[in-house]
């Protein structure tokens, strides 16, 4: 024997209704004040069958490739042979002459995207593999 959520009463019979977003456990009297109430039913995903994958493709890792310690001076000799100024090659690449000329001495390293850029403009390989052992 239970008690009716909304009037009270003892009830032997009750029923689950929903009264403004809330489920109650009600007797036959009170389940007209409400709808009657559903359980949710659990989403069963459907699985794939295993040879619909794709293969995908794996991403390469950054630390396959490493810059070559005489990166400066790769530079520089490579600049002057095509007899081009900071400014000119800076101009050419559209990137400021300054972060030429520190490239070149060495007081900043290069990263890959602007290496990439270094290497089409001069037609030199600043990232080596760390596998070889190039310089």
């Amino acid at each position: 024997m239970s008690y009716c959520e909304l009037c009270g009463h003892q009830t032997f019979e009750k029923k689950m209704v929903v009264v403004d977003g809330t489920v109650f456990n009600v007797c036959i009297a009170c389940s007209k004040r409400g709808k009657p109430y559903t359980s949710p039913q659990i989403a069963v995903k459907k699985k794939k069958p295993f040879a619909a994958k794709k293969p995908q493709k794996k991403i390469g890792l950054a630390d396959e490739t490493i810059l070559t310690p005489n990166f400066a001076r790769l530079i520089r000799e490579t600049r002057m042979k095509m007899g081009l100024t900071h400014e000119q090659l800076g101009m050419k690449m559209n990137e400021k002459a300054q972060i030429l000329k520190k490239f070149e001495t060495g007081s900043l390293k290069p990263d890959e995207i602007f290496a990439k850029k270094l290497e089409r403009y001069l037609g030199i390989k600043l990232y080596v593999s760390a596998n070889s052992d190039e310089e």
